[in-house]
C-alpha cells in the first residue's frame, strides 16, 4: 500500500504571511515615532497629502527691500496670495510684515521659543539657513520643480547637501564702463562679459585708460560694502560656518587688506583714499573715469539713464573676482516647522505653498526692484533699461559663478555683530588706523567674540 504523503494546511501559510504583513504595517505606523526618538525631530513624509476638508493655517513673515515705496510690492503680494486662496480655499495665509530694524530680531525670538513662522522671505538678506527647526524642503520637490531653477543656485541654499530655502531672486553688483575711456588691450569688454576677471587684470585694466587726467577706476564706497565685494571674490563671504565656527583665516584677510593697499596706492584711482568715493559719480558723469562700481540694483539703474543723458555709451561688466567667484547677494524663501510639531500634512502644506510662492515673489521683485529671477525662465520677462549686451551680463551671473552670494550679514552672523566687528575694523583700516595685520587681528578677535556670545 502506497504510503501518504503529508501536506501542510495552507492556512498555516496564510497566517503565516498575515503575520509578515501586519508587522510591516505596523512598522510602517510606528516609523515616525522611532525616527522621532532616535533622532529628536519629527520624521517629515515626503508623501504625505495635504486633504481638501482640512484647514492649514499658514504664517507668512515678510520683512521687505529698504527701497523707497514698497507699497506696490505689498500690494501684488497680496493680490498673488488672494489668487493662491482663490484656487485653495483650504489655505488660509496671513501675512505679517517686519519692520526693517526687527526683522532678525522677532525670527530670532521665535525661533528660541520654538514657534517660527511657517515661511519667512527676508528680501534684504543673504541668509540661508536659521537652524534645525527649518523645513529640507529638497524632499518636496519633484526633478520637473526642481529643474525650474539652474543647478548652481543650489550652493547657495544648501548645507549638507539638503536644500534649507528656495532661491527667489538675485541681486548683482556690477561694474559700468565708459566705452570711449575703456580701451584696454588685455581686457575686451566681451571676454570680461563672458568670463569674468581676476584681480590681477581687473588692476592691469584700469591701468590702461585713454585719455589725460582719466582715472581708470572710482569705487562708488570703501566703506565694508566693497570689503563685502572683496570677501566674496576671495570665495569666502561666509564669516562663519553653519556650525558657528570662524571660516575666514588671517592669511585672507591679510591679502584682501594687502590687495587694497595694492589698489590705493595706484595712479588708475583717486587719492587719498578716504576721498575715492566722494566725487565718484560725477567723476564718472563728466567724462574723468573710465570705469566706476561697485552698483546695486537701483544705483546700476539710475547711473545707466545718466551716463546715456550725459553723452556717454556705457556698458555692464561682472565685478572683479578673485578666484572665479563674485559679490552677489541672494534673496531665499524658508520653511519652518514649530517645536510642537503640528503634523506632516501641516508641513506639506507649508512646502507646497513655498514652492507656489516662490515664482510669484520673484515676478514682484524682478518688477520693483530689478532683481534677477533665479528661476531661468522667469528672466525674459524682466525690464531692464540696458542694451543687450549688458543686460545679459546683469541676469547671467546667478546661472555662471560657481560661488555666488555674498553681500551683507554673513549666515550666522548678526547684523549688530556685522555693523560692530567687520565695518569698524575695514574702515579704521581704509583711514590707516591699523595695519593689515592689525586689521585681521581685530576682525578675528571680533568674530571669536561673536561666536561666543551667539548671533
Amino acid at each position: 500500500m502506497a504510503k501518504k504523503k503529508y501536506r501542510r494546511p495552507k492556512w498555516r501559510f496564510l497566517v503565516i504571511l498575515a503575520l509578515i504583513a501586519l508587522l510591516a504595517y505596523l512598522g510602517y505606523l510606528a516609523y515616525p515615532y522611532g525616527y522621532t526618538l532616535l533622532k529628536g525631530q519629527p520624521y517629515l513624509n515626503p508623501y504625505a497629502e495635504t486633504r481638501e476638508n482640512e484647514t492649514y493655517q499658514l504664517e507668512l513673515w515678510v520683512k521687505l527691500p529698504s527701497i523707497a515705496n514698497t507699497m506696490p510690492l505689498r500690494e501684488a503680494l497680496e493680490q498673488s496670495i488672494t489668487e493662491f486662496s482663490a484656487t485653495r480655499p483650504n489655505f488660509v495665509v496671513n501675512i505679517t510684515y517686519l519692520p526693517a530694524s526687527q526683522a532678525m530680531e522677532r525670527l530670532e525670538l521665535a525661533l528660541q521659543a520654538g514657534m517660527p513662522p511657517d515661511l519667512f522671505f527676508h528680501a534684504d538678506n543673504s541668509q540661508a539657513y536659521f537652524g534645525e527647526l527649518q523645513i529640507p524642503l529638497e524632499i518636496y520637490l519633484s526633478p520637473e520643480v526642481r529643474a525650474l531653477w539652474p543647478e548652481a543656485v543650489w550652493r547657495q541654499t544648501s548645507v549638507d547637501e539638503k536644500v534649507y530655502a528656495l532661491p527667489v531672486a538675485f541681486f548683482p553688483r556690477v561694474m559700468l564702463v565708459n566705452n570711449s575711456l575703456w580701451q584696454p588691450t588685455g581686457c575686451q569688454q566681451t571676454q570680461v562679459a563672458a568670463n569674468g576677471w581676476t584681480w590681477e587684470q581687473f588692476l592691469q585694466c584700469i591701468s590702461e585708460t585713454r585719455g589725460s587726467q582719466v582715472y581708470g577706476y572710482v569705487p562708488t564706497s570703501i566703506g565694508d560694502a566693497f570689503f563685502s565685494c572683496m570677501i566674496a571674490a576671495w570665495e569666502q563671504p561666509a564669516a562663519l560656518r553653519y556650525d558657528g565656527s570662524i571660516a575666514w583665516t588671517r592669511e585672507q584677510l591679510c591679502s584682501i587688506a594687502e590687495a587694497w593697499e595694492q589698489l590705493s596706492k595706484s595712479q588708475a584711482v583717486p587719492t587719498p583714499a578716504s576721498a575715492m568715493d566722494n566725487d565718484c559719480l560725477h567723476l564718472f558723469l563728466s567724462g574723468k573715469a573710465a570705469c566706476i562700481g561697485p552698483l546695486n540694483h537701483n544705483l546700476a539703474r539710475w547711473l545707466w539713464e545718466q551716463a546715456q543723458d550725459s553723452g556717454i555709451q556705457p556698458a555692464l561688466l561682472p565685478m572683479f573676482s578673485h578666484n572665479g567667484n563674485s559679490d552677489l547677494r541672494g534673496i531665499f524663501l524658508a520653511a519652518f516647522r514649530q517645536a510642537t510639531y503640528q503634523g506632516q500634512r501641516h508641513t506639506k502644506a507649508c512646502a507646497e505653498l513655498a514652492i507656489w510662492l516662490t515664482p510669484e515673489l520673484a515676478k514682484h521683485m524682478g518688477r520693483f526692484t530689478g532683481a534677477v529671477p533665479a528661476q531661468s525662465h522667469l528672466v525674459a520677462n524682466l525690464d531692464l533699461p540696458f542694451d543687450q549686451a549688458s543686460s545679459a551680463v546683469y541676469t547671467d551671473l546667478a546661472r555662471t559663478l560657481p560661488v555666488a552670494y555674498g553681500y551683507g550679514p554673513a549666515p550666522g552672523l548678526s547684523e549688530t555683530h556685522w555693523e560692530h566687528t567687520i565695518a569698524p575694523a575695514w574702515n579704521a583700516f581704509v583711514n590707516k588706523q591699523y595695519s593689515a595685520e592689525q586689521f585681521a587681528e581685530m576682525v578675528l578677535a571680533g568674530l571669536a567674540r561673536a561666536t561666543i556670545a551667539g548671533p
